[in-house]
């Protein structure tokens, strides 16, 4: 696995050379920006791969250099966790990040209880817990599977077949309320898992965007959580094929605990045609109906 930075800003034309020689110094080669005529501003989008020999530490300071030598405050940042081939072929279990590269694989929440309480008062990230089932709309679902709705995976009934069908075992299923147009009412269920999985490794990937300050100090406020890395050992007598991570994490406003999916399953969405094979993000076949599964990492 391997970690990428994408970086996005502007600036003037006329500094461009000067931007280019200041990350030259930290060892980083640019290409010539993109000019935009109508405004002479030069546009830049490096992307930088994270290693021993360009370490964020270094992009702070590179960003710390052009905020002092050329004014340079307002810049984009992205990271990228980019997997081996021998990456998802090891991998047991796969985090599930996405079921469409659209808006459409979300639903908006139509008045399920919650009770809420402040996990941080300093980044005023919120921990809630459910206390009825999910009510949504479920007409949204159209022809898709699996909709992600308030932290939440619900699963269509077509989709529920098939992982009755293909003996997926570890889950337990919940019917959600429909609040919407009674003429396009589907069955769907909120997928709950029955396992949770051992804490992740402390040598996980930890990240934060330098240009947004220090992360909280609960540990999770401003922070980007690489990819799952567990002690091999510890998942030996795992059995099932749904499992509900013991970290939190969260959206910016809510915390949630991800759902982490066996390789029979996702295998059986992609023999049943219901999603391409993806392997990341920058995938071509990551389309508006494609599922993104990141895989764990082992040591």
């Amino acid at each position: 696995m391997k970690v990428e930075l994408e970086n996005l800003f502007s600036t003037d034309e006329a500094i461009q050379d000067k931007v280019i020689k200041v990350f030259k110094r930290y060892g980083i080669f640019l290409c010539e920006p993109v000019i935009r005529e109508s405004s002479l501003k030069a546009s830049f989008n490096p992307i930088v791969t994270l290693n021993e020999d360009v370490t964020y530490e270094q992009m702070a300071s590179l960003y710390k250099s052009l905020k002092s030598e050329l004014g340079i405050v307002s810049i984009g940042e992205r990271f990228y966790f980019t997997f081996s081939d021998s990456d998802y072929e090891q991998a047991p279990l796969f985090t599930l990040n996405s079921t469409g590269n659209s808006t459409d694989m979300f639903l908006d929440d139509r008045g399920t209880l919650f009770s809420k309480s402040t996990y941080c008062d300093h980044c005023g990230l919120i921990e809630k817990e459910q206390l009825s089932p999910l009510v949504v709309d479920t007409s949204k679902f159209k022809d898709r599977y699996l909709l992600h709705a308030s932290g939440y995976w619900v699963a269509s009934e077509k989709l529920v077949t098939i992982m009755e069908q293909g003996n997926i075992e570890g889950y337990e299923l919940l019917e959600v309320i429909h609040q919407g147009e009674e003429d396009w009412k589907q069955p769907a269920y909120q997928l709950i898992p029955k396992q949770v999985l051992p804490a992740c490794s402390a040598d996980r990937v930890k990240l934060h965007f330098a240009t947004e300050g220090s992360p909280c100090r609960c540990g999770l406020g401003g922070i980007i959580n690489g990819p799952n890395l567990y002690e091999k050992n510890n998942l030996a007598d795992l059995t099932g094929d749904v499992f509900q991570a013991a970290e939190w994490s969260h959206n910016g406003k809510y915390l949630y605990k991800k759902t982490l999916f066996s390789r029979k399953f996702r295998d059986l969405i992609i023999e049943n045609n219901i999603s391409l094979e993806v392997k990341g993000e920058k995938d071509a076949n990551f389309g508006p109906k494609d599922w993104l599964f990141d895989p764990i990492l082992l040591r």
